[in-house]
């Protein structure tokens, strides 16, 4: 009896799953018959949240953009013949600048299979302009924030609040170098050159992506690289973006560029929701690595905050 209950089971389970593969299959066909109408459609990638790796500090900001987010996404786009031009909706202050330059690449990948307009909604400052220099085309929205053009890190010193609280630390190195940027004690005068040496070769990496995509766009550099943020409107008159428009402005243009018609479908192309186990016990993103100096291409810039609630009260490793 037992033997037989596992076989109708088991079964029942394999129909299931080859029923299951069908209608998915079904279904996916459906939806692209409608592209072919048109001759395509256009796809609306959305960008937002902090750059960061899973394991980053600035993960625990709030929603965050990885590259492996990105990679996913880009590779759902490239696997479609239909998705004819892409849309990236851009929001994001940016973040770490080692994840922005990953972000970077993979969206140029796909800029050289078909037109790519980025569109920056509400931030597309610092890491959010840096990926939008993967398109062909940038448009903002008049009031939103993009620029900052340049690097930042900011270290914190709690060898203060570590001696109210009885912490201390003593540290065994094989260089005097070893331990730069250990947030319990002070910086000395050359270990500040070096970590503003650092940020300043980061910096000297953006600006030469600036360059490469809107070199001959832009006339006063000098008030680009105060590194500051501008609205739209102001960044339209800079050179740092094509035009401002809406979102509906920025999927004609890819339309246009596509040689599509302006009755084409756009679509959009979203990150999955996490699933119910990182809800319940937090994934990877959920548990940030500590540290104290990260070079960022980020505006505005993490608290204070923040980044005490983080390594203020740990105890020395």
């Amino acid at each position: 009896m037992k033997e037989l209950f596992r076989r109708t089971w088991f079964v029942v389970l394999v129909t299931a799953i080859v029923t299951a593969g069908a209608v998915s299959g079904i279904w996916l066909a459906i939806s692209r018959m409608s592209a072919p109408t048109y001759g395509g459609y256009v796809a609306v990638i959305k960008l937002s949240g902090n750059i960061a790796y899973q394991k980053s500090p600035i993960s625990i900001l709030g929603a965050t953009l990885t590259p492996e987010d990105v990679e996913e996404l880009v590779k759902e786009v490239e696997a479609d013949p239909y998705a004819r031009a892409v849309v990236l909706y851009i929001n994001s202050p940016g973040g770490s600048a080692s994840a922005s330059e990953e972000i970077y690449n993979i969206l140029r990948r796909l800029s050289e299979t078909r037109p790519v307009v980025a569109y920056i909604s509400e931030y597309g400052t610092s890491g959010g302009y840096y990926i939008s220099l993967a398109a062909d085309e940038i448009i903002a929205s008049p009031t939103s924030l993009t620029g900052s053009i340049g690097a930042v890190s900011i270290y914190f010193n709690i060898q203060g609040l570590a001696e109210k609280l009885g912490v201390r630390s003593e540290v065994f190195k094989s260089g005097r170098f070893k331990d730069i940027g250990s947030p319990y004690r002070e910086l000395t005068d050359e270990e500040r050159r070096i970590l503003q040496s650092m940020v300043n070769s980061t910096a000297k990496v953006f600006i030469e992506r600036v360059r490469e995509a809107r070199g001959d766009k832009i006339e006063d550099w000098s008030e680009v690289l105060t590194a500051r943020p501008y609205l739209g409107l102001e960044a339209r008159e800079l050179g740092l973006v094509d035009d401002v428009g809406d979102l509906d402005k920025a999927i004609s243009e890819a339309k246009r560029l596509a040689g599509l018609p302006e009755a084409a479908p756009y679509r959009w192309v979203k990150p999955k929701p996490p699933g119910l186990l990182d809800l319940l016990f937090g994934g990877e993103s959920m548990r940030p690595i500590g540290v104290s100096f990260e070079l960022l291409y980020m505006w505005p810039p993490p608290s204070p905050s923040l980044q005490l609630c983080l390594e203020g009260v740990k105890s020395p490793s």
